[in-house]
């Protein structure tokens, strides 16, 4: 198993991951569903990958759902979601794309497919195209794919992300039955510089909505209303992960059994850049499963989901440090850890420092940063890796207001993949690849004023499979 490998993320046995698809929770089970090609770790001839499991955390790989039906001009099964139709049929609904003029810029379709035995095997509608391309009439649309359907009182709401003349925005259609839909017209059209959205989710917390899409950029979120028009009105806007492509992509959640809102992304690898020195058979890795919820203010706040506990090993633990220019070495190491920090800057001339992955000189490391002059958290990939070619860019994003008085950093470390959330609001993911056996390391350290650090916990985690 290559060093590079998670061991408590979700990824495929080999080959090409990238999109979450149609994640849902079915008697007793979740399912959770990706964009995969089985047979190279490159994108291409995309499928829809299964996976399993009955506490979010440790996953069983089902056999593959949906192939693209090459006799019919199927290529590729795009991205798209799965529910229970109003006869309790589980209903995958997906964007179908083909060669010539069923290409994804202008010729993409909506098709559907449900299953009878409980997950296992999936059938093609004989009604597939369920939305045509020119279901649009005169507006000019290119690139809609990627369907996020719910319910509510009145029938069956979806949106597909797209281009709508020039602008990035998600669309709305309507249906009593999941098969004839109609087309409703903008659901929301980018206020910022987008040109295209894609995997929009909708997320509703009673009368309030988020809605949640990836603008060839950070994955980002609106919240607010719907309007009588059916049209959002936005009231807050805000950033879901500031990896981007750097690591975090294409979220896409569902509704658990307990009422939770949950989300996945995809966390690309395109760090490895294009020279990487070790062979992988596998690309592609999902993040972690977070919990989405609508706080008083507007914004919606993020955490891992507490199953996630059950995977916490040995524990290291201490309290009341006082951290200086100096580097301090807590001893710890590991390539899947977890690691919770409290921090008390006392005023806002200092920053926080955290150094995992590090090499027992400190020349390669990558730096979990929470700097209070700025008002930022980072990761600091500049001495992530000696591999020439790997990507060194900063992954950054605000701290949450009032953390210039005390903040909790949750910091998770797997192999390749480093997720941090500061409080519950802002999410950094990225990936590095050190080139020593011996970056392991965890070490803590200040920079201007002495920050207090009031407890450091650092679990090592088990492995999901």
């Amino acid at each position: 198993m290559s060093q590079y490998r998670p061991i408590y993320h979700f990824m495929p046995e080999s080959n090409w991951m990238n999109d979450p698809n149609g994640p849902i929770y079915y008697q007793g089970e979740y399912h959770l569903f990706y964009q995969h090609n089985p047979d190279k770790p490159e994108w291409g001839t995309i499928h829809w990958g299964h996976a399993k499991s009955k506490d979010l955390v440790r996953w069983t790989h089902e056999p593959i759902a949906l192939y693209p039906s090459i006799e019919l001009g199927e290529e590729h099964c795009y991205s798209g979601c799965c529910v229970i139709n109003d006869e309790g049929i589980p209903t995958i609904l997906y964007t179908s794309i083909g060669p010539g003029d069923r290409n994804a810029t202008t010729g993409a379709q909506l098709w559907v497919a449900h299953s009878l035995d409980g997950m296992r095997t999936w059938t093609k509608s004989k009604l597939n195209p369920i939305v045509p391309a020119h279901i649009h009439g005169s507006l000019r649309v290119t690139e809609w794919r990627d369907p996020n359907v719910w319910k509510e009182q009145d029938g069956w709401k979806m949106v597909l992300g797209g281009t709508s003349e020039g602008k990035g925005g998600a669309l709305l259609y309507v249906s009593d039955n999941l098969e004839s839909w109609t087309f409703q017209g903008h659901f929301y059209r980018s206020d910022r510089d987008e040109a295209l959205w894609e995997c929009p989710h909708v997320f509703r917390f009673g009368e309030r909505y988020a809605l949640i899409y990836s603008p060839n950029g950070p994955v980002r979120y609106y919240t607010g209303t719907i309007g009588n028009d059916n049209e959002f009105v936005p009231e807050y806007s805000g950033i879901v992960d500031h990896g981007g492509w750097e690591g975090y992509y294409a979220a896409t959640g569902f509704v658990d059994g307990l009422g939770r809102r949950i989300l996945w992304g995809w966390l690309p690898e395109g760090a490895r850049g294009n020279d990487f020195p070790v062979e992988m058979n596998a690309a592609g890795i999902l993040s972690l499963p977070r919990q989405a919820e609508l706080k008083p203010n507007g914004k919606l706040g993020f955490r891992p989901v507490i199953e996630l506990e059950q995977l916490r090993g040995e524990c290291y633990h201490r309290e009341n440090m006082l951290l200086t220019g100096e580097v301090m070495d807590t001893g710890v190491s590991g390539r899947a850890l977890e690691l919770q920090v409290d921090i008390e800057p006392g005023d806002n001339r200092s920053s926080f420092q955290m150094a995992v992955l590090r090499s027992a000189d400190g020349e390669e490391q990558t730096t979990i940063r929470a700097d209070f002059v700025t008002g930022t958290i980072s990761i600091d990939r500049m001495r992530s890796s000696l591999f020439p070619g790997t990507h060194k860019s900063v992954i950054q994003g605000q701290l949450p207001a009032g953390s210039g008085d005390s903040i909790r950093l949750r910091i998770f470390v797997d192999h390749s993949v480093v997720e941090v959330f500061a409080g519950d609001e802002t999410c950094l993911t990225t990936l590095v690849y050190p080139s020593r056996d011996d970056s392991i390391g965890v070490a803590l350290s200040a920079e201007g004023s002495a920050v207090h650090v009031s407890r450091l916990l650092i679990w090592e985690m088990r492995s999901i499979w």
